[in-house]
């Protein structure tokens, strides 16, 4: 991806208005075609593409830097992760929120160890140093990303415990079907799979 020389103000009003669009539109349940038509509307708003046109040098270039750039770091956005945090209005759980959810008040991510593509990190409970385990947290539509980290561990013979948490939101909800595959896989690795109910 080209680094194109955006200024931060334009930067602001294009990402921040096409993240307001993509949290009223369900960004994370849309088909690809809704997608598309959403890329489509952007590149022709004289808001959005009309603003970056100057700094990407031709229209062809509105999309690709609208979905490598902003849109692609939507989700850890969302999320409270990387450059484009501070533009999301409607922000979504955190990796520390979903923990205290998941394990309960008394949890802690361990400090230093957060890790992104899946997002992740070491927990524990407050006050212990020993009892450590790894948590990965993403959409059912990533899993075999966030199962790929504890493979890894495993294959290497690392033991402490993984949970993979699934985001499991209210518009779209996880299968009674998916679950039982989801079941099904953490039983022959050996990890924990949980639920994250996300409104």
């Amino acid at each position: 991806m080209t680094d194109y020389k955006i200024p931060t103000a334009v930067e602001k009003a294009v990402v921040t208005r096409i993240y307001a669009q993509a949290d009223e539109a369900h960004w994370p349940h849309l088909q690809d075609a809704d997608r598309t038509r959403l890329y489509r509307e952007w590149t022709e708003d004289p808001e959005i593409g009309g603003r970056l046109l100057d700094f990407v040098g031709q229209r062809a270039n509105i999309r690709p830097w609208l979905k490598d750039c902003p849109m692609k770091e939507y989700e850890r956005a969302r999320r409270g992760e990387g450059k484009y945090a501070k533009y999301v209005t409607r922000p979504a759980a955190t990796l520390e929120q979903m923990v205290a959810a998941t394990f309960g008040p008394g949890w802690e991510v361990i400090p230093e160890t957060t890790q992104q593509k899946p997002m992740r990190a070491r927990i524990r409970e407050v006050g212990t140093e020993d009892e450590e385990q790894h948590f990965v947290a993403g959409t059912a539509a990533n899993l075999k990303h966030l199962v790929w980290p504890a493979i890894l561990d495993r294959s290497t013979g690392e033991t402490w415990p993984w949970t993979i948490c699934v985001v499991d939101p209210f518009r779209a909800p996880v299968s009674p079907e998916k679950k039982e595959e989801h079941r099904q896989m953490a039983e022959f690795l050996g990890v924990q799979v949980v639920y994250f109910n996300e409104m």
